[in-house]
């Protein structure tokens, strides 16, 4: 039954939205006539019921797997390509408290550890190519001369499925923001090309900042990357949202090393390479007009 939807679903040409849409909501309707009163008996209502604390029930909240599901059997995210190599500490998902949820369902959190805030990421198989990518980076810059340099977040533990102790995430150093949150949040120019690229859901307004402050922040960006490209890590995904305004010292840090581009600051076909980090930092000064 469900090899003969996906077929239909899959033969409708790809700019007919109208008939796409008719058949997903034929399906739809199949699997909610079907499931509807087990789904209510299995998983009732919990307005009232508190959200989970721990990491491991954030990541892998109680599941229930269905006829209609394509691939019924649940998987956690592969490991194996982070080794341990440089003695991290490990911490079982089901010992870490979240404290706030930064990005997805868990995917990136605020956590306490042992009493330690952290930054948690995890996640599924498309999540973890790019948290291996990330492990990888750091990992570079923590065994390198240039370690307590490089602005960018220390990497702190690793974590493990709770049940079979596989890999299934990092920890890394919490940097706390202020305002602005990421040079994301600043206020744009008018009439430049970047205007309305300020960061979504991070729940400030664009603020203004000094001349000053723009141009240390552009200063900073500038050399954390010659730091980085020195010891041969490349960031990837460089751009004004993935750039940290320290909230005690008002410096400026590196995240994100999961790769990949994004329009507008990296061109495609240089995404993820140095050419595309020296890229991005150019449009970066151009954007806090620090150049």
């Amino acid at each position: 039954m469900e090899g003969f939807l996906i077929s239909r679903f899959d033969s409708i040409p790809y700019e007919d939205e109208e008939q796409s849409f008719a058949i997903q909501r034929e399906i739809e309707l199949l699997v909610y006539e079907a499931g509807g009163s087990i789904w209510t008996r299995l998983a009732p209502p919990t307005l009232d019921e508190p959200e989970p604390s721990d990491l491991h029930s954030h990541l892998y909240p109680e599941t229930f797997a269905f006829r209609f599901k394509e691939n019924p059997d649940h998987h956690h995210p592969s490991g194996n390509r982070i080794v341990n190599d440089i003695g991290l500490p490990q911490y079982s998902s089901k010992d870490i408290r979240v404290l706030e949820i930064i990005a997805g369902h868990g995917d990136i959190t605020k956590v306490a550890v042992g009493g330690t805030e952290m930054c948690c990421k995890s996640g599924d198989e498309a999540f973890f190519k790019g948290l291996e990518r990330e492990f990888d980076c750091l990992r570079t810059v923590a065994r390198s001369h240039l370690a307590h340099s490089i602005r960018v977040p220390n990497l702190l533990g690793l974590v493990t499925l709770a049940e079979t102790g596989e890999i299934i995430g990092i920890l890394e150093e919490y940097i706390p923001t202020g305002n602005p949150y990421t040079l994301g949040n600043l206020e744009v120019k008018e009439g430049s090309e970047h205007e309305g690229t300020k960061d979504e859901g991070a729940g400030v307004e664009a603020i203004e900042a000094s001349p000053e402050r723009r141009k240390k922040w552009g200063a900073q960006v500038q050399e954390t990357v010659d730091l980085l490209h020195e010891i041969g890590v490349i960031w990837g995904d460089g751009k004004p949202h993935n750039v940290l305004i320290h909230k005690e010292t008002d410096d400026a840090w590196v995240v994100d090393f999961g790769g990949g581009y994004t329009h507008n600051w990296v061109d495609e076909e240089l995404m993820e390479s140095r050419q595309g980090d020296e890229q991005a930092v150019g449009k970066i000064l151009e954007f806090l007009e620090a150049q």
